[in-house]
């Protein structure tokens, strides 16, 4: 029974004596570990010193239970090596912390690396003859989605993306500041500077990621393009619209003359039941007008849409007075022929005039085109709107302007730009 207990007792020293040693160990590993960092981190001499002490007193501690020593000597050496043990485990945990938290508030050298490796944009240094100097691992992925090839030639990486030689994604623009679409779908966009470190010159590559942006962009451009085709179609159809009020004003003219016709005829019943001078004159007047229209209407039809508005005044026994030759494009010869219709057809109704007078001044690249006649002057100020509305819509669609006097005659302004000029 003596000897049973005897070996088993030698089996519980020998686990004391192996996890004494273990434990030993495994606090000189700490130890020397926190010492090289404290030389390495230029700490103070007390923190050193104290390392160096500790970590000779583990390593004795160490050499004791592997010497047996431990056990040997009774337990207050086993507990008091067990306790210095557990100190200076304590001590390492509490450097350890120390040390994280003095990672996170001061720079080192791998400080700088590590910042710019976490950078989601592309960063590269390099000299002059292209060796490089820092690069990330944006930069890193982003190169090797273009060439399937790791970084080594800050150079080869600018020529590249500048001359848009990248044998994968898609070259959107080439240059000084460079877009290129990835296989992934991303973009990004590039940009070189050139900058000074340690009195070296050193050149930057910067790569963005702008997916964003170049999608909204694409949309944009898609939506302005669409705008564009309506924008042609709703010219189309103000042209039309504005075709429109010229043949309404024409056709309001032929009913003025018509009831021209039943006035006259009314004043020649009139004249003949009951003759007298202001009757024969105002019977005159008006046959002889309606006598020029029916002569003019005879004749040819205009070759152009100025010829028909001249043809339009003259039957209604109007005059057009231009003082030089109209620009013969097509949107200013539109919009004139537009504004002497809406001038005569106001003519006709509310002034009693009997020439139309177009002026024509050229300044700065400009062209101002003025339009009065010799009829009776606004009660009022001239409201815009029917055939005025709509020729100012079509004046500013084309960039220009539109002023209009009441007083003390009416005059109509037209300002556009400077146009050829022909019959």
């Amino acid at each position: 029974m003596l000897a049973v207990k005897e070996l088993n007792l030698s089996d519980d020293l020998m686990v004391v004596r192996g996890l004494c040693f273990l434990w030993g160990a495994i606090v000189c590993l700490g130890l020397l570990d926190s010492l090289v960092d404290g030389v390495r981190h230029k700490a103070g001499r007390a923190r050193i010193l104290g390392n160096t002490a500790a970590l000779l007193l583990s390593h004795l501690i160490t050499i004791m239970a592997n010497e047996g020593v431990v056990i040997t000597y009774g337990p207050v050496v086993t507990f008091g090596s067990f306790a210095i043990l557990l100190l200076l485990s304590v001590g390492i945990v509490l450097q350890v912390r120390y040390s994280i938290q003095r990672r996170k508030t001061r720079i080192y050298p791998g400080s700088v690396k590590e910042s710019v490796d976490r950078l989601s944009t592309g960063v590269c240094y390099y000299y002059a003859d292209g060796r490089i100097k820092l690069h990330n691992d944006s930069m890193e992925k982003i190169w090797k989605n273009l060439t399937g090839k790791s970084m080594v030639d800050g150079r080869a990486l600018w020529e590249t993306i500048s001359e848009g030689k990248a044998l994968s994604g898609s070259c959107i623009s080439k240059g000084e500041n460079p877009i290129y679409m990835l296989p992934d779908g991303s973009s990004w966009s590039w940009r070189k500077n050139k900058v000074s470190a340690d009195g070296m010159e050193l050149y930057e590559v910067l790569a963005a990621d702008v997916t964003e942006e170049y999608a909204l962009v694409h949309d944009l451009e898609e939506k302005k393009e669409r705008l564009r085709h309506r924008g042609t179609r709703l010219k189309a159809v103000g042209e039309r619209i504005d075709a429109l009020n010229i043949e309404k004003e024409i056709l309001d003219s032929k009913i003025r003359i018509h009831d021209d016709w039943g006035r006259a005829l009314i004043t020649a019943k009139a004249f003949i039941e009951q003759p007298d001078m202001e009757k024969k004159r105002g019977f005159l007047t008006l046959w002889e007008r309606n006598i020029s229209y029916v002569e003019e209407n005879e004749q040819s039809e205009a070759k152009d849409a100025y010829d028909d508005i001249f043809q339009s005044a003259k039957s209604l026994g109007l005059t057009i007075d231009i003082d030089e030759e109209l620009p013969s494009d097509y949107d200013t010869r539109n919009i004139l022929i537009h504004a002497m219709a809406v001038c005569i057809g106001n003519m006709v109704k509310h002034a009693e005039a009997t020439t139309l007078h177009v002026k024509t001044v050229h300044k700065d690249g400009r062209c101002t085109y003025t339009f009065t006649n010799d009829g009776q002057p606004p009660a009022s100020n001239v409201e815009e709107k029917g055939g005025l509305k709509n020729l100012r819509r079509r004046v500013e669609a084309q960039g220009g302007s539109m002023f209009i006097e009441s007083m003390p005659r009416f005059a109509l302004h037209i300002e556009l730009g400077e146009k050829q000029h022909g019959t």
